[in-house]
């Protein structure tokens, strides 16, 4: 038996129990293959379970653990411990094999599969009136198919490590290059978050993301004490490229110029209204107003299974992985690239210029709502773990990530957080977009995308699951940052839950 606690610098064996000379062997083994994997040996210390999201987990040094690594051999894994703690679980007298067999099943699933709310993953065909009620929301805010299936994804990169970084200023300032008179009062609506796009779009239609955007980056990157700086002029030749390059809202009807500058209000609200801009440096900032703006350019109006399963030339290119928000960062850094005059990264140092594509890549892929599950699993992990301390966020590169990459996420469905009528506004337009995905669907012989469906699909009840099971868990955990996102966007959106909640029993009523 041990007589002293371990130590970083005891040597492992010391604490082995006595062994056969070829358990002893496989046990340097082991010894040898953990070397390999960490620049210092194992550390085998009391378990503890505050370890983060993505950390390597301590091996718990009981009796029954150090007796299988010295059996299993070097090639063992965490995992294989952790199934061999189970089968010893098993055998307790009075822990349940059922519970015993879950924890199991949840091991070995993905953090997709183990982040999802069980109503989701437990709800049958045919459920509230509804086929399949819930299983859109499976289908495509996680990285699996109905039948369980893993499928291929491309977490968004880390990003590099972070540092405060100079502010960003304009060379000038053109706020009256394009000669338009929005209204005083629309002007100062645009700073808060029930500002309503539809009726900027009205007033500029055609620039409706060019006012959008150079009012955001304005406002975040006007600094003009600087080292180095954005050319005002190259700024505003690429927004007026960004909006060329997205369909009107007579083409695609939802993902079009309108709802791009609506995104980038709600980044630009979200720093200012909501409170977020000291948990961004001005760098990161740039990042994600960026982002926004480019973040659907180019869409067609189709989701990524319909080119997915229609194999087209950007399932192709793509490798069905992300398709349109690969498509979408693509295209952007390419404009950058083939137009100097929009390239609006060029007043930069290269070490920025690094970072800033590197985060914008982050921020756009993590739009792909089928990783809205693995993405807000580990964002409410990193929660916990940090706390709503703005410091600790910026010195942490990957918590820093998470919170970029679903900052801009939650701004991407956050039409459900806004005043009822400009909700549901925003609501009937992808609902159209939807459908008109399925005609095309049917046309083509091929199965029809989760809500595409103009004949079957039950609105009502599709729009109460996501508000309550995507939208709301997304802005409950910003609000552990900023109670701001509480008072003002959850009172919000649980009116409008409210109401569509009435609106699914009215549905329910009508079909029955």
């Amino acid at each position: 038996p041990r007589t002293t606690p371990p130590t970083e610098s005891t040597p492992f064996l010391q604490f082995v129990p006595a062994l056969s000379p070829s358990a002893r062997i496989r046990t340097r083994m082991k010894k040898r293959a953990l070397q390999r994997f960490h620049t210092e040996p194992a550390s085998f210390l009391p378990y503890s379970s505050d370890a983060r999201l993505g950390s390597v987990p301590m091996v718990p040094d009981t009796e029954g653990v150090t007796q299988h690594l010295a059996s299993a051999g070097p090639n063992s894994t965490l995992l294989d411990v952790a199934l061999g703690i189970l089968e010893r679980l098993a055998e307790v007298p009075g822990n349940s094999a059922e519970e015993v067999q879950f924890v199991r099943d949840c091991l070995l699933a993905n953090t997709e599969t183990t982040a999802m709310p069980c109503v989701l993953l437990n709800s049958q065909p045919g459920e509230s009136g509804t086929p399949g009620e819930y299983d859109y929301l499976v289908s495509t805010y996680a990285k699996r198919d109905l039948s369980g299936a893993s499928v291929p994804g491309s977490p968004p990169g880390s990003p590099m490590s972070r540092s405060r970084t100079p502010s960003m200023a304009m060379s000038v300032h053109p706020g009256d290059l394009w000669q338009i008179e929005v209204g005083d009062e629309l002007d100062d609506e645009f700073e808060t978050w029930a500002f309503n796009s539809f009726q900027l779009a009205r007033k500029l239609p055609g620039r409706t993301l060019q006012f959008a955007g150079w009012k955001a980056l304005e406002q975040f990157c006007g600094n003009t004490e600087i080292e180095c700086s954005m050319d005002g002029n190259k700024v505003c030749k690429f927004l007026e490229c960004a909006e060329e390059m997205y369909a009107d809202q007579d083409t695609v009807l939802y993902h079009n110029n309108v709802h791009a500058a609506d995104v980038t209000q709600c980044v630009h609200a979200a720093m200012g209204d909501l409170g977020f801009e000291d948990y961004f440096d001005t760098l990161s900032m740039m990042a994600l107003l960026l982002g926004a703006i480019v973040h659907d350019l180019g869409h067609d109006g189709r989701t990524n299974n319909f080119h997915v399963n229609v194999g087209d030339d950007l399932a192709l290119t793509y490798n069905d992985i992300s398709v349109l928000e690969n498509m979408h960062i693509s295209k952007t850094f390419k404009l950058f690239s083939n137009s100097p005059d929009a390239n609006v990264m060029d007043g930069l140092k290269l070490e920025q210029r690094t970072r800033l594509r590197k985060e914008m890549v982050e921020v756009v892929l993590g739009t792909d709502m089928s990783s809205h599950f693995g993405n807000i699993a580990e964002f409410k992990h990193l929660t916990e773990q940090i706390g709503s301390n703005p410091r600790e966020w910026h010195q942490d590169s990957k918590a820093a990530s998470s919170l970029r990459i679903v900052l801009l996420h939650a701004m991407d469905i956050s039409n459900p957080t806004k005043p009822l009528a400009l909700s549901d506004k925003w609501s009937n337009l992808l609902k159209q977009e939807f459908f008109l995905q399925g005609d095309e669907e049917k046309r083509l012989g091929l199965p029809v995308s989760p809500l595409c469906d103009r004949e079957t699909v039950k609105f009502a009840a599709a729009q109460e699951g996501f508000f309550s099971f995507i939208v709301k868990p997304t802005f409950a955990l910003l609000a552990e940052l900023n109670p701001k996102v509480s008072d003002i966007v959850l009172t919000e959106l649980a009116r409008n839950t409210d109401e569509w909640e009435k609106r699914k029993r009215l549905e329910e009523s009508q079909t029955a």
